[in-house]
């Protein structure tokens, strides 16, 4: 009867151990990698469809990571489609969705799309190791870099016209069918009819609607 209570106490322990969640040997690594305000959900995927917008979406002249200017009408000219892409450096999604993007830039660069990606809330470490990552090679320029400035952004403008509550947001995607631009005015908008995805990229939709756009009628 004496070896009871010991016995009863290897017992619980191995209940309690059982009972633990098991980690995978990189969680606390991929814990410490993400800012504390990214919830665990950014981990997973996050698709959204392409939908179309009337949205008066305008013009910008932005900083490149290089430091030279950068503006969206005059890049947009001889181009059929462009892709405004707003990334976090930090954040999962907008680092995964990125390969996407590289690819479509890659097959459809020679054919009419262009692509621009806006940089939110990072610093320069951040963007270099995600420009690094991917291997970008198109224009990527800097609206943002600190996470007190979210509320400020015309990213954030946009994604909540279009409807998206996510708190960060990226990425976030902005296409305009270069059709759509409007003669350059003051205070007028770039293009008052936009495409808008709230979140990643399906591959094969944003394949498809490039595809339907590219080189497919006279440019303005």
């Amino acid at each position: 009867m004496s070896r009871q209570p010991g016995l009863i106490l290897l017992l619980v322990a191995a209940v309690m151990i059982a009972a633990s969640p098991i980690r995978p040997n990189n969680w606390a690594a991929n814990r410490l990698e993400h800012p504390a305000s990214v919830a665990a959900d950014d981990a997973k995927p996050d698709y959204a469809p392409i939908i179309e917008r009337k949205l008066d979406f305008y013009d910008f002249t932005y900083q490149t990571v290089e430091g030279g200017p950068f503006d969206l009408r005059d890049y947009a000219q001889g181009k059929s489609v462009v892709i405004v892409e707003y990334l976090a450096g930090w954040c999962p999604n907008s680092n995964r969705n990125g390969h996407i993007v590289e690819r479509l830039w890659t097959k459809y660069r020679e054919r009419g799309l262009g692509v621009v990606g806006v940089a939110e809330y990072s610093d320069a470490d951040e963007l270099r190791i995600h420009i690094g990552r991917i291997g970008i090679d198109y224009p990527f320029v800097v609206e943002t870099r600190k996470r007190d400035q979210r509320k400020d952004s015309s990213h954030y403008k946009y994604r909540h016209a279009a409807g998206d509550k996510r708190k960060w947001g990226t990425p976030f995607y902005v296409i305009i069918d270069t059709r759509d631009i409007e003669p350059a005015a003051p205070n007028g908008p770039l293009a008052r009819r936009v495409y808008t995805v709230s979140g990643e990229l399906v591959e094969a939709e944003a394949d498809q609607f490039i595809r339907e756009r590219v080189a497919d009628a006279p440019r303005k």
